[in-house]
């Protein structure tokens, strides 16, 4: 009977917890990421910027990089989104964690570009992109296929979540 009341008792506060906007998760599926963020990127290239987004949002926040680079374009470009240099390179800045040397090229072509103040605010956002959605905010680890096939003619990297609670926080999208 105590173990009964035990257990009861685990489930309200389970319960509590998790429904009191508790921002930390371990509950998805890396399958389920994977696909979204594929199917995200798949609706980019076709146009479909809405679409894309809704597939990219989630991924993107639990640290999947083709996700976060491709919202990048989507910020740079104003395509669905509110154009906004600071926010898409905060997210341009977090993919390159990848170590995709074109990511890292397009970074750094843009970062020269902008001005002083510009890169203070590029600073500041990347840190904080890092800091909530990197690699080990997120426990991912992220390497560059060894599968032959390409995805759209580019470097396929593979993002893989490990067990264990994570912080998601919620994508800005105005700045």
């Amino acid at each position: 009977m105590n173990h009964q009341r035990l257990s009861a008792t685990l489930l309200v506060l389970v319960a509590l917890i998790t429904g009191c906007n508790s921002s930390q998760v371990s509950l998805y599926s890396d399958n389920t990421m994977k696909k979204k963020e594929y199917n995200g990127v798949k609706a980019y290239k076709k146009g479909e910027f809405e679409e894309a987004f809704n597939y990219l949002e989630e991924p993107a926040a639990l640290g999947y990089k083709s996700a976060q680079y491709t919202l990048a374009f989507m910020f740079l470009k104003g395509q669905y989104l509110e154009q906004s240099t600071k926010l898409g390179m905060g997210w341009l800045g977090v993919a390159a964690e990848a170590g995709v040397e074109n990511w890292s090229q397009q970074y750094d072509t843009f970062y020269t570009a902008a001005t002083t103040h510009e890169k203070q605010e590029i600073d500041a956002i990347v840190a904080v992109y890092i800091e909530q959605f990197g690699v080990k905010a997120q426990n991912m680890t992220c390497r560059r296929s060894t599968s032959p096939r390409r995805t759209f003619g580019e470097i396929k990297i593979d993002c893989n979540k490990h067990d264990g609670i994570v912080t998601v926080h919620e994508i800005q999208t105005i700045e």
